[in-house]
């Protein structure tokens, strides 16, 4: 019985700090790519409105990269928003972990596909972050999201398990790095614009 109860406190614990996450203040948001990232380039907010196109999961990862990314070149930081980039997908994947990227605090996931061993990222920004000031829209949408995920992410930590989710959000192209969980290309779902879990 304690142990149980030490696992519910520690799991309600643990969703505070998420909470707090999303609503303290931040100095600055990620640079790279950033305003393709959070919709905040030109023709970003229309994406909060767009049909999202139904892939699956293998099918969305064997989309080659228009262009190989660099960390090294100065250019690709402020690369524009690819033609590629300029559509929303829904993806049905299991969430196998939630954490925060290093630096920005952002929720990030880790997919795998129902079908193959493949995996990708996927990224929702911080809510509070500064650039978002101008941007009510995009703020109000990673908010309602982060509201999800933060549900979703205590009901992962309690199951131990994967969770099957429709995912939608729009491509975004990476760095490929070989990271665990990354895909090949560097193709990722990058913001996240809502996810909902599939039962059982």
């Amino acid at each position: 019985m304690k142990t149980v109860n030490l696992f519910v406190t520690l799991s309600l614990l643990f969703c505070a700090i998420i909470q707090s996450k999303g609503q303290q203040e931040m100095q600055s948001c990620d640079q790279w790519r950033g305003d393709v990232k959070m919709l905040t380039d030109k023709g970003g907010s229309a994406l909060l409105k767009a049909k999202p196109l139904v892939m699956d999961f293998d099918s969305f990862l064997e989309t080659k990269a228009p262009i190989l990314l660099d960390k090294s070149n100065v250019k690709d930081k402020t690369q524009p928003r690819l033609p590629s980039e300029k559509e929303v997908f829904e993806i049905t994947a299991y969430i196998t972990t939630i954490t925060f990227t290093e630096n920005e605090n952002d929720f990030e996931m880790y997919l795998k596909s129902p079908d193959s061993d493949a995996t990708m990222l996927a990224i929702l920004p911080n809510p509070n972050c500064p650039t978002l000031d101008k941007f009510p829209a995009q703020r109000a949408q990673f908010r309602q999201t982060w509201d999800k995920l933060t549900e979703i992410m205590d009901e992962i930590s309690q199951d131990s398990r994967p969770l099957k989710v429709k995912i939608t959000g729009v491509r975004f192209w990476n760095i490929p790095n070989g990271d665990r969980g990354t895909s090949p290309s560097g193709v990722e779902i990058h913001p996240v614009l809502n996810v909902t879990v599939i039962p059982d």
